[in-house]
């Protein structure tokens, strides 16, 4: 590749150090281990390749990132987004505005994973409720309409801003219809019957918040008084267990939903975009194999996230029940669905959400 970049006339050898300036746009839950990241990667870089680079790491909720670069208002050289349900959405976005592909979905390699679970308090909620997943929620939800004791009070992230929001929504959808959310149709989303199991549930929704970190922060301060179930990716599970301990004397728990699990697997792909040139793919290359070094994908579980690389151990003191988790996902991976399903659910969701709830 350096002798490519050599040929094409990118670096000029023999003459000034070149330089490559690489906007990097990525999903706000990986940002500490990112940044944390990022001046390693820039330290072996310039060392390595004698390239000054200029990373411009960005951080922002998945849904942002796509229609910023839609827009042309952000023009990154590689993004990584939550979740690789956001790739085939990007494409159909960028088809009906530019024409053809911006990315090639079949590129897309994960960062690293982060499965989508029901929190929970243990004491205050599941030891009464023991349930195993969706439908489970949607039962108790039917058998008691008017709320009763108010048991469960149930939250998500906006669906409209947040990864984590539209995962747990494709799920609820597709658990309501009986089928996995790639196997999800138009006609499922607008079936009345299937929209009134989803209504139900989410008619107990008691916060619907702008981002999964803060929605995990909210959870925890409000403890089992403000909300009993809440849809948080695993990492921030692990990351809340100790201090809902230590507040609330109870312990906050990851439900696996029985039915399957979505994973934010956070893929990393680079843009095929006229404002990206072959030093700037060469860049975006290498930080990606940065990235997936051992010791940086080991780093990325302190902070709760899965590695990517099957070769690179699981940290069972993070990855254990004292924090709230499993340390294998007992749930089957599910695979997510096409981008329009995914665009459409959204707009179904508003139809059955909360009201009352912002």
């Amino acid at each position: 590749m350096i002798y490519a970049l050599v040929q094409s006339g990118w670096i000029n050898v023999g003459g000034a150090i070149p330089s490559v300036e690489l906007t990097f746009v990525y999903s706000s839950e990986k940002q500490k281990w990112i940044e944390e990241a990022k001046y390693g990667f820039e330290q072996w870089f310039e060392s390595t390749f004698f390239i000054d680079v200029k990373c411009n790491f960005i951080a922002m909720g998945s849904k942002e990132m796509i229609t910023q670069i839609v827009n042309e208002q952000l023009r990154p050289v590689a993004f990584s987004p939550a979740s690789s349900i956001w790739i085939p959405y990007l494409n159909e976005k960028w088809s009906e505005t530019h024409g053809g592909k911006i990315v090639d979905e079949t590129a897309a390699k994960p960062l690293v994973k982060s499965p989508m679970v029901l929190a929970t308090w243990n004491n205050s909620f599941y030891q009464q409720y023991p349930f195993k997943g969706i439908r489970d929620l949607m039962d108790i939800a039917l058998n008691d309409p008017d709320g009763g004791d108010g048991a469960l009070r149930y939250g998500h992230t906006n669906p409209h801003l947040s990864n984590s929001g539209a995962m747990i929504v494709l799920l609820e959808f597709a658990v309501a219809a009986g089928k996995e959310p790639k196997d999800l149709t138009i006609e499922d989303l607008a079936n009345p019957l299937i929209q009134g199991k989803v209504r139900a549930l989410e008619a107990e929704a008691v916060q619907y918040g702008e981002s999964t970190g803060f929605f995990g922060d909210w959870a925890v301060e409000g403890g089992p008084n403000a909300i009993t179930v809440f849809a948080v990716y695993e990492n921030v599970v692990i990351s809340k267990a100790k201090a809902a301990k230590q507040v609330w004397g109870d312990s906050i728990i990851a439900v696996y939903p029985e039915e399957g699990v979505l994973v934010s697997d956070h893929p990393f792909l680079i843009l095929s975009a006229p404002w990206v040139s072959p030093l700037q793919v060469f860049a975006a290359e290498k930080l990606y194999e940065y990235l997936m070094r051992p010791e940086v994908q080991q780093a990325a579980q302190k902070y709760g996230f899965r590695p990517a690389d099957p070769n690179v151990p699981l940290d069972p003191s993070i990855f254990s029940p004292e924090r709230g988790v499993s340390f294998t996902i007992p749930s089957k991976e599910l695979s997510p669905p096409p981008g329009y399903i995914l665009e459409n659910a959204i707009i179904a969701w508003n139809a059955v959400r909360n009201r009352g709830v912002t």
